[in-house]
């Protein structure tokens, strides 16, 4: 990569904050950053010719947690710490679709099904005998129950004949919500660079070093790192 000197003044100069990953996450950190700071040289950073990570990888599941996720997380959480926890969750679906809107990313709330194939037995009668007690735990939520066991009428094999409803799970097409996220960022000013791995940086008292593509080397004043799981 070799940058001319109106390449580096226009794209990667005068940075004040920089951000690796260009999903959700990222996208998202931007987005917050300009309403914090109007006038602020934001430049996401993307590996990727698209998003590299999850974000536009999934299913296009719009949920907060089955309930044999939330009995998981009541192994290692207190009850107030997976309420607080499902809270959050929420209350991120709803900044989302408050950003976009539900129309451009086909979001739908048609309620998601957990399955059980015949050799769970065990998860399957654990999860039902606590549906109540799931639901209890998250009514200052929701304020009505959640859970339900249903009949299982899509003629699935080798898996049990109920299955448990969350009728408040919805799905969404992840490639139109990230397109979305996209033109937002654009619109607010903010450059996304694809193609542009940060192969190392360095934090000194004045900023941070970037190493671009094992090549060029940049300074910004503040970083994020938005990878998650490639963190």
């Amino acid at each position: 990569m070799n940058l001319s000197f109106w390449e580096r003044k226009t794209w990667l100069s005068d940075i004040d904050f920089a951000i690796i990953g260009s999903g959700i996450v990222g996208l998202n950190c931007a987005l917050f950053l300009r309403q914090q700071f109007p006038k602020a040289k934001i430049v996401i950073f993307e590996r990727g010719i698209l998003p590299s990570g999850a974000s536009t990888k999934n299913a296009g599941f719009a949920c907060f947690g089955s309930i044999s996720e939330i009995l998981e997380d009541l192994k290692t959480h207190t009850e107030e710490e997976v309420i607080q926890l499902v809270q959050e969750r929420v209350n991120g679906l709803q900044l989302l679709r408050k950003t976009i809107g539900d129309k451009k990313p086909d979001y739908n709330q048609w309620g998601g099904y957990e399955i059980f194939s015949d050799s769970d037995s065990e998860l399957f009668y654990t999860c039902k005998e606590n549906i109540s007690y799931i639901n209890s735990l998250l009514k200052p939520i929701f304020k009505e129950d959640i859970f339900s066991e249903k009949k299982q009428q899509f003629g699935f094999q080798k898996i049990k004949h109920n299955l448990i409803l969350n009728n408040k799970e919805g799905q969404l097409d992840t490639g139109k919500m990230m397109l979305e996220l996209v033109k937002k960022a654009i619109s607010e000013n903010i450059l996304i660079l694809n193609a542009t791995a940060i192969t190392k940086f360095e934090e000194s008292e004045k900023g941070v070093t970037l190493e671009l593509n094992n090549l060029e080397t940049i300074k910004v004043r503040k970083l994020a790192i938005a990878t998650n799981g490639f963190a």
